[in-house]
């Protein structure tokens, strides 16, 4: 990808998530994404149609950057969680608040079916059980709901036992996959 157009659309990313801190998804107008930005609507209008597209994109760079980190048949829980740290926490404060506000439940609900679809396509290429299905559901679920609850509770829990603790959960479910 062209280094201006990838510049643009993360400028357009992290706009969006500045102002996913304040808005719900559906509120926030095209104008006002790239005055924010300082990108003109030309600019956006030859990347993007809506302004949820941009969250589409990122879930796909999500996805890619997750299959990426899963190696074979063998995953390493430490290289997934570091992963999803580097994605997710770029963009800390809007995804804090994806996670705490209840309007931004369905863009939650897609990132936690995004990460499914690309465990499930990459780890289960030929093992499509039901069972380890169950499993990366499991799996999906509880680490959106780790963020979720650290968020909830940062003042008790630190950064680093959120991690460990996650890594380990993680290293349990994955051990579960036939």
């Amino acid at each position: 990808m062209d280094e201006r157009v990838r510049k643009t659309k993360q400028a357009l990313t992290t706009t969006l998530f500045k102002l996913l801190a304040t808005q719900p998804i559906d509120t926030i107008t095209v104008t006002a994404l790239c005055r924010t930005a300082h990108i003109n609507r030309r600019t956006f209008y030859s990347h993007y149609e809506h302004v949820a597209d941009i969250f589409d994109d990122y879930q796909v760079i999500l996805a890619e950057q997750v299959a990426a980190s899963l190696t074979g048949a063998h995953l390493d829980a430490r290289t997934l969680i570091a992963t999803f740290d580097r994605i997710l926490m770029a963009n800390f404060s809007g995804f804090k608040y994806l996670c705490l506000n209840q309007q931004q439940q369905r863009l939650v609900d897609q990132l936690q079916q995004m990460l499914f679809e690309t465990l499930y396509d990459n780890l289960l290429a030929r093992q499509k059980t039901p069972a380890n299905q169950l499993v990366l559901t499991s799996l999906a679920a509880g680490v959106m709901q780790t963020y979720i609850y650290w968020f909830n509770h940062e003042a008790e829990l630190t950064y680093a036992c959120v991690t460990e603790t996650s890594q380990k959960l993680i290293q349990a479910q994955l051990s579960l996959i036939d």
